[in-house]
């Protein structure tokens, strides 16, 4: 069976940390179309004033879905990628042209909410001024190495073109404070209350250190009917680091898709 995949990355991101996905699906002919939104205030594009950010970022994902209503889509969203879905499937998938859709398979990898009250990083991010800091610190050039240090296991393991996008991807990212503003305990306790039965498949690296793999705990219990998988070895970046692993795991959750609709046919 054909599907659309569409990937949401997660904050400071972009298209570039799909990008070995994409080039894997292309040589081997794999039957889906990966679709890479073009979100408002990353890759360098502005980032408009609204009171609804939310809206903003949603109208701009339900765009991409009216481009085919025919195929069966898969949404799959990575770090603040997913929980911008999570906002999405409270808001019952709603479209621009008001109408609604329902995803066949929706893939919540290593994504922020449940643990906000455990962290301290979140709790750090309510202080504007540090956001800015650390944004820039992120994009820093001499600190790249040590950013490579933190976030990667392997970090030469990614050709280092991707590398240093991935850090220039930052500095055109405006949006990147936005996020510490939405993604906050109340809203999570909002959209959890609503989405509580959906059967979301989850997925955690066993080295996760952006949201370590121990606060899995919290998601299971808000979430009783979804599935939870810890990848052996993967931290937050297996798209980067272990692209070929990356690959074969989405392709799975796509297999056991088909099968499972074909049973229900």
């Amino acid at each position: 069976m054909a599907y659309n995949v569409l990937m949401v990355h997660g904050n400071g991101g972009a298209s570039t940390r799909f990008q070995l996905f994409v080039d894997k699906v292309q040589k081997e002919g794999a039957p889906l179309v990966v679709h890479l939104p073009e979100l408002p205030g990353f890759e360098g594009r502005p980032l408009p004033e609204t009171s609804d950010y939310w809206s903003l970022f949603l109208r701009h994902l339900g765009q991409v879905i009216l481009s085919d209503r025919e195929t069966p889509w898969i949404v799959y969203g990575h770090g603040i990628g997913g929980s911008i879905l999570l906002e999405w499937a409270a808001r019952n998938w709603i479209l621009p042209d008001r109408s609604f859709f329902r995803p066949q398979k929706i893939i919540l990898h290593g994504i922020i909410g449940a643990s906000l009250e455990q962290r301290l990083f979140p709790k750090l991010m309510r202080w504007r001024p540090l956001r800015y800091f650390l944004h820039r610190m992120i994009y820093t050039s001499w600190l790249q190495a040590t950013w490579e240090r933190r976030l990667f296991i392997q970090p030469d393991a990614i050709p280092k073109d991707l590398r240093d996008q991935f850090f220039r991807d930052y500095r055109h990212c405006q949006a990147f404070p936005v996020f510490f503003d939405l993604i906050t305990p109340d809203w999570y306790r909002q959209v959890q209350s609503v989405t509580a039965w959906e059967s979301f498949h989850f997925i955690w690296g066993s080295e996760e250190r952006v949201v370590a793999a121990k606060f899995l705990e919290y998601w299971k219990k808000d979430y009783p009917n979804a599935t939870f998988e810890v990848v052996e070895g993967w931290d937050h970046f297996p798209m980067l680091e272990q692209a070929e692993a990356f690959y074969e795991k989405i392709i799975d959750c796509l297999d056991h898709q088909a099968t499972k609709a074909a049973k229900e046919a």
